[in-house]
């Protein structure tokens, strides 16, 4: 895809990642939705609806190209109700959790029964991990197009063509946290959120059959195949996130026989 996901998940973590991680952090609820006053003290802007990049960038005397610069933000400098934008300095690429300082250390054993406790733990470890990411395949239909690089650009996701109307289904439980099609070139796009900071997305639908803050269980059906935005050919364009970050869906979904 030409246009990426990636912004839209940027500022969507850091309304969301409080909530999501249980830190004692603010939920976006518990923060106020008035936007920073217009001072040249304002370090950062919330965007409200109707603002533009180039609305911003007068309103604080800030070249709107410097501000898209800022925070990360391509052409064509899309941005949504809620987003946080940086007027000073560089907005963080995505955020991680902390890592405990203080961790359990076993007494010292014999090392056989050592070596036995580590298998055991690093087997049970591994077979929870790959359960609570399985996703299902989200349609039924032919693989037409891989996660990678395509010449200068990347492909976030794979594709799947299907005829026209065929039903898309949820890859896994979770909650809606898009249905719309104010992403350009995406047409009309559902994302999920899943447990383990996984997000899932949905693009190029004849209709959307869900709304934002559903919940959906895996295998249900939340839209249908379409061609909508930039798109050939009927097909769903399907991405998998870690957080913001693009990951390959094939790692996430079992083999086709």
């Amino acid at each position: 895809m030409a246009i990426k996901l990636k912004y839209f998940f940027l500022a969507f973590l850091m309304l969301m990642l409080a909530g999501c991680f249980k830190t004692e952090l603010p939920t976006y609820s518990q923060r106020t939705h008035a936007s920073v006053k217009h001072s040249s003290h304002a370090s950062t802007y919330k965007v409200r609806p109707k603002d533009t990049l180039y609305k911003i960038g007068r309103r604080f005397g800030i070249p709107y190209k410097t501000l898209a610069r800022n925070n990360h933000i391509r052409s064509p400098y899309t941005i949504y109700a809620g987003q946080r934008i940086y007027l000073k300095g560089v907005a963080p690429r995505s955020r991680t959790l902390p890592v405990a300082k203080h961790q359990y250390k076993p007494k010292r054993v014999k090392k056989a029964v050592k070596k036995k406790t580590k298998k055991y733990s690093a087997k049970r470890s591994t077979t929870r991990s790959t359960k609570s990411s399985r996703l299902r395949w989200p349609v039924d239909g032919v693989l037409t197009s891989h996660f990678g690089r395509r010449g200068s650009r990347m492909h976030d996701g794979i594709d799947i063509g299907a005829k026209e109307g065929t039903a898309i289904h949820a890859a896994a439980a979770g909650e809606v946290v898009y249905s719309d099609q104010r992403l350009s070139g995406y047409g009309k796009l559902i994302i999920i959120r899943h447990r383990h900071d996984l997000f899932t997305a949905y693009a190029h639908n004849q209709r959307n059959l869900v709304r934002k803050g559903d919940k959906v269980k895996t295998g249900d059906v939340i839209a249908r195949v379409g061609h909508t935005g930039r798109a050939t050919g009927s097909h769903l364009h399907f991405e998998v996130r870690r957080g913001p970050t693009p990951v390959d869906p094939l790692s996430y979904l079992p083999r086709k026989r």
